[in-house]
C-alpha cells in the first residue's frame, strides 16, 4: 500500500507541473493590455511602458513564467494593483469562506445520495425507487443558479426566514448556520443527485454479482449482504464524489455571486470583471490544484478500499 501511494504521489507531480504551464498560458495569451487597463484609456505611451517594466510583462513568456512558478512555490501569488494587496492574502481569506460552504455542501450533497442511493438500489422497483428516481433527475434538471435566484426571492427577499448575503463566519457559527442555508441547498443539489444516481446504479450491478448469490446461498443475512453489496459499490460512487468535492472546494462562481458569498469564486467574478489578471491566475492556480488534490487522495481511497486495485498497480 505504501508503495502505491509513493508511486500515484509521483505521478501527480507531473500533472500538477502541467496545470502551472497551463494556467499560466491562459492568463498570459488573454486579449488586452493589462499596463492600459490599469492607467485607463487616457494614459500616454510611456506610463505604459513604464507599468509593464513593473509588472515583468517586457520579459520573454518563458522567464516570465519561471520566475512566476518560482515564486508561486515560494507562497508569492503576486500583488494586484487593484486592491492594494497581495493575492495569497485575498485567496487565503475567500478560501477559507469557500471551504466552509463546501464542506457543508459535501456532507449533504454526499453522504445524502450515498444514503438515497443506497435506499433506491436495495428498493428497486418500488415506489421508494420511484421517488427518489423522480427527484434526483428533477435535481439534474434544475440549474442550480436557477434555483438559487428562486430561494433567495421568496426565502430571503419575501419570507425574510435567511439573510441574502455574507457568511456569518465573523461572528459565529450561531450566525454563520442560517446564512449557509440557502446556498448550501442550491449548491449542493447536483452533488447530491449525481452521487445518488451513481450509487443506485453501483448497488443495482453489486446486487446481481454471483457473489451476493453465493452469500444467500450461504445464508448470510440482509445486513451482512448489504455491508458487502456497498464495499463493491463504493468505488465509482469514490470517483465522482471526488470530482464533486474538487468542483465545491473550487467555488461555484454562481452560487457565491448570486448570495455575495465572498468566496473564491466571487473572487474570480469580480477580478475578471476589472481585468485583475494576477488574481484570476492566482484563484485558478488554486482550484486547479484543488482538482488535481483531491482526485488523487480519491484514488488512493480506492486503492486502500478494493484490493484489486493495489494488484493492478504492482
Amino acid at each position: 500500500m505504501l508503495r502505491t501511494a509513493i508511486r500515484r504521489t509521483l505521478l501527480a507531480i507531473p500533472t500538477l507541473l502541467g496545470v502551472t504551464v497551463v494556467v499560466f498560458l491562459l492568463v498570459n495569451v488573454l486579449p488586452g493590455d493589462p499596463a492600459a487597463a490599469i492607467l485607463g484609456d487616457n494614459a500616454t505611451p510611456a506610463a505604459r511602458e513604464q507599468v509593464r517594466q513593473q509588472l515583468g510583462l517586457d520579459e520573454p513568456l518563458p522567464l516570465r513564467y519561471l520566475d512566476w512558478l518560482t515564486r508561486a512555490l515560494s507562497g508569492d501569488l503576486g500583488y494586484s494593483p487593484y486592491r492594494q494587496r497581495p493575492v495569497a492574502d485575498l485567496l487565503a481569506q475567500a478560501v477559507g469562506n469557500t471551504a466552509a460552504l463546501a464542506i457543508c455542501s459535501a456532507l449533504a450533497g454526499l453522504l445524502g445520495g450515498v444514503a438515497l442511493g443506497f435506499i433506491a438500489g436495495r428498493r428497486r422497483g418500488t415506489w421508494i425507487d420511484r421517488v427518489i428516481s423522480v427527484f434526483t433527475l428533477s435535481g439534474l434538471s434544475i440549474p442550480s443558479f436557477f434555483l438559487a435566484v428562486v430561494m433567495l426571492m421568496v426565502f430571503a427577499a419575501k419570507l425574510r426566514w435567511f439573510p441574502a448575503a455574507g457568511t456569518g463566519l465573523d461572528v459565529g457559527f450561531v450566525a454563520f448556520f442560517p446564512h449557509v442555508v440557502l446556498p448550501l441547498i442550491a449548491g449542493s443539489l447536483t452533488a447530491l443527485a449525481i452521487t445518488t444516481r451513481v450509487t443506485r446504479s453501483s448497488i443495482v450491478e453489486a446486487e446481481a454479482s454471483d457473489f451476493v448469490q453465493t452469500l444467500r446461498a450461504k445464508g448470510l443475512g440482509g445486513a451482512g449482504i448489504a455491508r458487502h453489496v456497498m464495499k463493491n459499490a463504493i468505488s465509482p460512487v469514490l470517483t465522482t464524489s471526488g470530482l464533486q468535492v474538487g468542483y465545491l472546494l473550487g467555488g461555484s462562481v454562481l452560487i457565491e455571486t448570486i448570495f455575495s458569498w465572498p468566496g473564491i469564486g466571487m473572487l474570480v467574478y469580480n477580478a475578471v470583471s476589472t481585468r485583475d489578471l494576477v488574481v484570476v491566475q492566482g484563484a485558478t492556480l488554486v482550484i486547479a490544484l484543488t482538482f488535481v488534490i483531491v482526485n488523487l487522495v480519491v484514488d488512493l481511497l480506492q486503492t486502500a478500499i478494493d484490493p484489486r486495485l493495489r494488484r493492478a498497480v504492482r
